[in-house]
């Protein structure tokens, strides 16, 4: 692999081994593992031809396409190319295996240059769209990173809890997320006034409800209109008034027992994309297999989603069957 190659992966992945630089076992193509070993061996040049060659031969509508330009920025000439093409797999191909490994890449580059931002927008967007990720667990190692550094150490520690709870197979996470827990004890023993986010810090959020979310178009980041999801780390978007230890608790408990809205539905979201076009066809294909799709505008994408569910966990007993039929990383959420 060429030095400067080395140099600029080295200094966003390198800190996490459990991420390998450059993972010839995760891409499944014979002809992208060949791309990878050519960067590998020093023969990045080449690679990159080879990338630009499999782009030039395959429909973009092809389910191979994402993966190859998830490969185009792991070969990337410069750190700019590379956030250009992870952004590309993100954005243009969000129902994708590939998306969520994109953003999480994306993350530790914002976190490289100190876009501390920048990283934490990627990371609630990885935690709301892919909660079902395997990747949450090496998501939480740079989440709570971030978060640590933006001195919100309930944020950070939320995450850490995640991680360590979905990493018992992993022994090197394991530690490193270990280490960073030493400071949620130290967070833990400190008095309320010494807390660091005690001002930036959402009360846990009910498990009943995803959370309605809004893309901001011009800079990506998502704020929450609703409480909700599965236990996962809040996007700390909104500022809650400063509460004592006891105010904040007696907060959580209503929060947990809110009950679900009245004529709340749940859908299940196939993509989103940023082309009224591109979705309408989209929803044409979905029809012709048998689908009644919905498109919802929010932020400036097209959220396609199909069927109409009562409850989410009757939602979420369909995602495997859709997943099946359609591919990609379908996801339950709730409203229209």
């Amino acid at each position: 692999m060429s030095r400067r190659l080395v140099e600029r992966l080295v200094v966003c992945l390198s800190v996490f081994p459990a991420l390998p630089v450059l993972p010839v076992l995760a891409q499944t193509d014979p002809r992208l593992v060949d791309v990878i070993r050519h960067a590998q061996e020093g023969r990045s040049d080449s690679a990159r031809l080879q990338v630009q060659r499999l782009l030039a031969t395959t429909s973009p509508t092809d389910t191979l396409y994402p993966q190859i330009v998830y490969t185009q920025a792991m070969v990337a000439n410069d750190a700019s190319d590379m956030r250009r093409q992870l952004q590309r797999v993100a954005v243009e191909y969000p129902s994708s295996s590939w998306a969520d490994d994109a953003l999480l890449r994306l993350v530790q580059l914002d976190y490289a240059s100190a876009n501390l931002d920048g990283a934490a927008r990627n990371l609630e967007r990885i935690r709301l769209d892919y909660p079902d990720s395997p990747l949450i667990p090496q998501t939480a190692y740079w989440a709570a990173r971030t978060y640590f550094d933006q001195k919100k150490p309930e944020t950070a520690c939320r995450w850490v809890r995640e991680g360590l709870s979905g990493s018992t197979g992993n022994i090197e996470l394991q530690n490193q997320l270990r280490y960073l827990n030493q400071r949620c004890a130290q967070f833990a023993a400190a008095p309320d006034q010494q807390r660091g986010d005690t001002q930036t810090s959402s009360p846990p959020p009910a498990d009943s409800q995803r959370p309605i979310v809004t893309i901001l178009p011009d800079t990506g980041a998502r704020t929450n209109v609703t409480a909700d999801t599965t236990g996962r780390a809040p996007s700390g978007a909104s500022s809650p008034p400063v509460r004592s230890a006891p105010a904040r608790a007696q907060a959580e408990s209503v929060t947990t027992a809110t009950p679900r809205p009245a004529g709340l539905r749940y859908r299940i979201q196939i993509t989103a994309v940023r082309s009224a076009a591109t979705a309408q066809s989209l929803s044409s294909r979905l029809r012709s297999k048998g689908f009644n799709p919905v498109t919802v505008e929010e932020g400036g994408l097209y959220k396609v989603r199909v069927g109409d569910y009562a409850t989410k966990a009757e939602a979420a007993s369909a995602v495997p069957e859709i997943k099946a039929k359609l591919g990609g990383s379908p996801f339950v959420v709730a409203g229209s």
